[in-house]
């Protein structure tokens, strides 16, 4: 008798277990007061299209919000401090400099090279706003910054290097089809190496690498690596470049050359390719928000370097340094960097690419900068776009220039002064 009580009492008490079981289940997602899903957070929640679709409305008026309102799955929305991995000090020294030279238009973009780390974002108007951010906008020429791609693609290809001398007809920085299409050596052919047709922007030479060198599939090929014609992934909503990369002979110079209105491009991705060839080929996910918390400190979020995708080999990024560095030494930018490397900044690796085009969204004439700065323990890429309806009031390069030293010089002449 006692036996089948101590039986009826375990079997009562397995039921109970399995009830009290069961009804946790179906009660534990839930908080009791507030009817909200508990505290915990789906790390792949919060993606960065997510977050660019929410800072959107931000940038067309120029803000980054302190706070963001997001979802965080399982029925949660809550107000997240937003970190953001700006520099203060560039971001500060290069908003004071736009508004110093003032030019119709502006934008300026500063990236940790071999992480995506944006360090710097600008946008800037004389006096028309514009509808959204000028730094992420992709209806500007990429102009003879485009010639990056094509260089990249002839020496990948090993057809071409540096010190390749290459004849052409007519003067630098015109491109007309008598100097593609029937381009034959005459007393009058002028001689140059490809590293300084690249440092002095030589169309002529960079239409005949596009046409006969490169070809349209392969210029098709690294104009993707290099963000053309597809969606960039960034935690920031910025436009698509594009390059239409002909297959006709003389369409196919005009593109490798830039000397074209139609290819595109945003000042964020230049400055992504120019962190590409500073980080030996790598380019990486750019990214702005640092890290997202709840009220009570807790992290929902922390942005990390990513690979975006590789657009060349090592050694290619290596010569392609080659030529972006006789830009500033002795080519297109050679007077905004006067006296540059003979400061307490001569170690840095420097080096960039102009360019300069009219165009029409805004009107104006663009000029670009595109380069990077590296030292043993940071290497940057920075772009810097002007463009100017009437009065020419500032070049590019010089506010790169700026920008890099506002960077790099407090650290280097504490290292100077150590070093004494």
């Amino acid at each position: 008798m006692k036996k089948f009580r101590a039986l009826k009492i375990g079997a009562l008490l397995v039921v109970c277990f399995f009830f009290i079981l069961a009804f946790s289940l179906v009660v534990r997602p839930f908080n009791s007061r507030s009817g909200q899903a508990n505290a915990s957070v789906d790390a792949s929640v919060i993606t960065k299209d997510r977050l660019a679709d929410a800072m959107g409305p931000f940038t067309k008026t120029y803000e980054f919000p302190d706070e963001l309102e997001m979802d965080l799955g399982k029925a949660q929305r809550a107000r997240l401090k937003v970190q953001y991995t700006f520099d203060a000090k560039l971001q500060k020294t290069m908003e004071a400099l736009f508004k110093s030279y003032s030019p119709d238009y502006g934008a300026f973009v500063a990236l940790d090279a071999e992480s995506g780390k944006v360090l710097s974002l600008i946008s800037y108007s004389r006096e028309k706003a514009p509808s959204d951010h000028l730094a992420l906008r992709a209806s500007f020429p990429s102009a003879s910054v485009f010639k990056v791609v094509t260089a990249t693609a002839a020496i990948e290809s090993r057809k071409i290097a540096p010190e390749t001398v290459i004849p052409f007809n007519g003067r630098n920085h015109t491109l007309y089809k008598g100097q593609i299409l029937k381009s034959g050596i005459t007393r009058w052919t002028h001689f140059i190496t490809f590293k300084d047709a690249f440092a002095h922007s030589i169309n002529t030479v960079f239409g005949k690498v596009g046409a006969f060198t490169v070809g349209s599939s392969g210029l098709r090929t690294y104009a993707d690596r290099f963000g053309f014609n597809r969606k960039i992934a960034a935690d920031l909503p910025v436009q698509e470049g594009r390059a239409p990369i002909p297959d006709d002979t003389w369409g196919l110079a005009e593109t490798a050359s830039g000397y074209t209105v139609e290819n595109t491009m945003s000042p964020l991705q230049g400055a992504l390719m120019a962190a590409a060839v500073a980080n030996n080929g790598v380019m990486m996910e750019p990214f702005v928000v640092q890290s997202l918390s709840k009220a009570d400190g807790s992290s929902v979020y922390l942005g990390a370097p990513k690979v975006a995708g590789v657009t060349m080999d090592s050694s290619t990024a290596h010569q392609v340094r080659k030529l972006m560095k006789e830009t500033v030494l002795h080519g297109t930018s050679k007077g905004s960097f006067r006296g540059f490397f003979k400061s307490s900044l001569a170690l840095l690796d420097v080096g960039g690419k102009t360019g300069s085009l009219t165009g029409y969204s805004p009107k104006g004439k663009y000029d670009w900068f595109v380069g990077y700065a590296g030292s043993p323990n940071q290497k940057i890429a920075v772009a810097a776009l002007t463009i100017h309806e009437k009065q020419w009031r500032v070049k590019s390069s010089y506010l790169a220039r700026r920008a890099i030293e506002s960077f790099y010089k407090e650290a280097f002449e504490q290292k100077n002064v150590a070093n004494r």
